[in-house]
C-alpha cells in the first residue's frame, strides 16, 4: 500500500511538472513566432500544472481524493476547446493526451465520464471551425485511443486491488495481518492525535492454544482458526478492523471508542465466544487485553506492548477474562 501510494504520488507530480516545462517552453517559442493566442493559452495553463502538482503532494496519503485532479483537468478542457472554437485547429492534439492524463490522475469511473464530456464538448467545439468529416474523423479516433486507455487501466486498476489484498489479508483467517496492523496503528494514532477522538485496541488469544495444536494437530488448528475469524468478522461493528497476528492471536482497533464503550465491547466478545456453538470444538475461550488511547501517546509499539501486557495479565488470573491496561 505505502509503495502504491509512492508510485502513484511521484508520477503525477513528475507529470504535472514536465507538462509545467513543456508549457513554458511551448510560450516562448509561440512568442518567438508571433502565435499569441497559443501564448496565453501555455501562460494560462501553467498555473494550473503547479497547483497539480502541489495538490498531488498534499494529497500523498489519499489515493481516492481526485477533485483537484479533475479541478485541473477541467480547466484544460475549457481553454483547449476554446482556442478549437476559435480556429485553432491545430491544438486538438491536446485533447489526447488530456484523454491519457485523466486514466492517471482519476479513479476509474470519473476519468471514463471525464472522458465522455471531452468527447462531446471538443466535438462540439472542433465543428464550428473544421468539417463534419474532420470532427467525425477526430471523434473516432479519440474513442478508440480512450477506450483501450480504458481497458488498460481497468486492468490494472483490478490486478493492483489484488495484489493490495492479498498483501494485507490473513488467508487463513480473513482479517487483517500484522504488516497492515502496524501501518493502520500509526495512521490511527496521528488521526486521534489530530482530532482529539478516542482510539482504543483489543487483543485477544484463544486459552491454551499451544495445548490444542500439540493434542488436535495443524489441520484442526488451521479449521478452528478459520471459523473463529469468520464468526470475529460478525462480532465486530462496522469501523472497527481486525488483525491476525500468531498464535491464536488477534488485534481488534476501535476508532471513536472511548474507554467506557471499550469494556463493552471487550466483555461482549469474551462471552460471545464462551457461549457460541463451535462446530469441531466443544468449548472455547478467549483472554482479552484492552486500552484506550490517552492524549500524548503517540509510540505504537509502546500502546501495542500495552496491550499485551493486559492479555497477559488476564491469562495469569485464570484466562477467560478481560483487562483493562491503565496508563502510567
Amino acid at each position: 500500500m505505502l509503495a502504491e501510494s509512492y508510485l502513484r504520488t511521484r508520477t503525477r507530480i513528475a507529470l504535472y511538472l514536465a507538462t509545467l516545462f513543456l508549457l513554458l517552453f511551448m510560450s516562448v517559442q509561440n512568442v518567438r513566432y508571433g502565435l499569441y493566442d497559443l501564448f496565453y493559452m501555455s501562460i494560462l495553463l501553467a498555473p494550473a500544472m503547479l497547483f497539480g502538482a502541489i495538490y498531488a503532494w498534499a494529497r500523498r496519503s489519499d489515493l481516492n481524493a481526485y477533485g483537484g485532479h479533475l479541478a485541473v483537468l477541467t480547466v484544460m478542457l475549457v481553454v483547449v476547446s476554446l482556442q478549437l472554437s476559435g480556429g485553432q485547429k491545430a491544438i486538438v492534439h491536446w485533447l489526447y493526451g488530456i484523454g491519457l492524463f485523466s486514466f492517471l490522475l482519476l479513479p476509474l469511473r470519473p476519468a471514463f465520464t471525464f472522458n465522455i464530456v471531452t468527447l462531446l464538448i471538443s466535438s462540439v467545439a472542433l465543428s464550428y471551425s473544421d468539417s463534419f468529416y474532420s470532427t467525425l474523423r477526430f471523434a473516432t479516433s479519440y474513442a478508440l485511443l480512450v477506450g483501450l486507455a480504458g481497458v488498460y487501466a481497468y486492468l490494472y486498476h483490478h490486478k493492483s486491488r489484488f495484489l493490495v489484498h492479498a498483501s494485507i489479508k490473513d488467508p487463513l483467517t480473513g482479517a487483517y495481518n500484522q504488516k497492515h496492523l502496524e501501518f493502520s496503528l500509526k495512521q490511527e494514532i496521528s488521526r486521534s492525535e489530530a482530532t482529539s477522538h478516542p482510539l482504543s485496541l483489543v487483543v485477544l488469544e484463544v486459552d491454551f492454544f499451544d495445548q490444542q495444536r500439540e493434542v488436535q494437530g495443524q489441520n484442526f488448528i488451521n479449521e478452528l482458526l478459520s471459523q473463529f475469524g469468520a464468526q470475529l468478522l460478525q462480532m465486530t461493528r462496522a469501523g472497527d478492523s481486525i488483525y491476525y497476528v500468531d498464535n491464536g492471536r488477534f488485534f481488534i482497533m476501535l476508532p471513536m471508542t472511548p474507554e467506557e464503550g471499550l469494556l463493552v465491547i471487550a466483555e461482549r466478545l469474551r462471552r460471545s465466544v464462551e457461549e457460541h456453538t463451535w462446530p469441531i470444538i466443544d468449548s472455547l475461550t478467549v483472554s482479552v487485553g484492552c486500552l484506550t488511547r490517552k492524549s500524548g501517546e503517540t509510540d505504537d509499539q509502546a500502546l501495542t506492548d500495552r496491550a499485551l501486557t493486559a492479555l497477559k495479565q488476564a491469562q495469569q488470573s485464570g484466562h477467560n477474562r478481560v483487562v483493562l491496561s491503565k496508563s502510567k
